[in-house]
């Protein structure tokens, strides 16, 4: 949590050799195609930023199992009104950083990137 813990910061650090995908699902409705989305549901808003890498984007897909998932004994509830956010990559050593800045009336901040071994209390200051 960031700016008197008015935004979040999820950072993973990956290394893969194949392709890869970062997953959200959310109610709220949004806009696909950029690094930047603005999630509203219940009238509020919070903009949710890809810091890193540059030039990923965020995809989106309905809350359903892939065709090539394992089909599970019980079958899956429905889920109306849910959407999965998408961030894929291809295989590489990543610093992949999302920022989640719900709309307040004062003013949010980017923070700076720090790798995870350095994290603390105040390295985002």
């Amino acid at each position: 949590m960031l700016n008197g813990r008015k935004q979040i910061l999820i950072q993973d650090e990956i290394n893969t050799s194949q392709t890869f995908q970062w997953r959200m699902h959310t109610n709220g409705t949004w806009t696909e195609g950029s690094n930047t989305a603005t999630l509203e549901l219940y009238g509020q808003k919070m903009d949710v930023t890809i810091l890193s890498p540059q030039g990923a984007t965020f995809s989106k897909t309905n809350a359903v199992r892939f065709d090539s998932d394992p089909t599970p004994l019980v079958p899956d509830q429905d889920n109306p009104g849910v959407t999965v956010m998408i961030i894929e990559l291809p295989a590489g050593e990543y610093n992949l950083q999302v920022l989640f800045s719900p709309q307040w009336n004062d003013k949010n901040v980017t923070p700076p990137s720090v790798n995870l071994a350095d994290w603390s209390l105040t390295s985002h200051n």
